[in-house]
């Protein structure tokens, strides 16, 4: 294969790691459940809110939990990273994350940690992690200290969240 071609075949890749991305927030805010679980490999993962293996328990996840979390909610991804090793990829990319539950507005950001796996000519997702950076109704807004939420999507207590504050502040200075 010429160099030619192995730039045209990443940007290809890239791209269509893109299309993942956005698929994935357009058939999750539709709430087209196996649509999703179809964007994850056989073994894929999904952890934030649960921690789930294979596209049968993602497809559960979604359904049965994800699916109640909300009447409302709308993804918003942007700032990607993607760095491809020949069929593998990793990258990530930040997320802002809209919804209404019990007619009050919520907002709230995080980022996605991705692994993809091309299988057959197609990317999905291997692995994706979700990370909240605060969580807080509308009205409120995020002011001043996010509100974390744990892997069982709650928020944590006043305690937890300023140590964990306090740990991203101390990154941050010291990067």
């Amino acid at each position: 294969m010429s160099e030619l071609e192995q730039r045209i075949g990443a940007i290809e890749d890239r791209m269509a790691i893109t299309e993942l991305r956005a698929h994935y927030c357009h058939v999750l805010d539709d709430r087209d459940w196996n649509a999703l679980a179809g964007l994850f490999t056989q073994d894929g993962e999904f952890q934030g809110l649960a921690h789930v293996k294979g596209r049968d328990e993602v497809l559960r996840f979604f359904r049965d939990t994800v699916d109640g979390i909300a009447q409302g909610f709308w993804h918003f991804c942007t700032n990607a990273t993607v760095k491809l090793d020949g069929i593998t990829a990793t990258g990530r990319i930040s997320m802002q994350y809209l919804s209404v539950k019990n007619g009050v507005s919520y907002v709230s950001a995080g980022h996605y940690d991705d692994e993809f796996r091309k299988e057959d000519g197609v990317w999905r997702f291997r692995k994706r992690k979700i990370t909240f950076y605060y969580f807080a109704p509308l009205t409120e807004g995020f002011v001043g200290r996010p509100v974390y939420i744990d892997p069982q999507g709650l928020p944590l207590d006043a305690e937890a969240q300023a140590a964990r504050w306090q740990d991203r502040k101390h990154k941050e200075a010291v990067a």
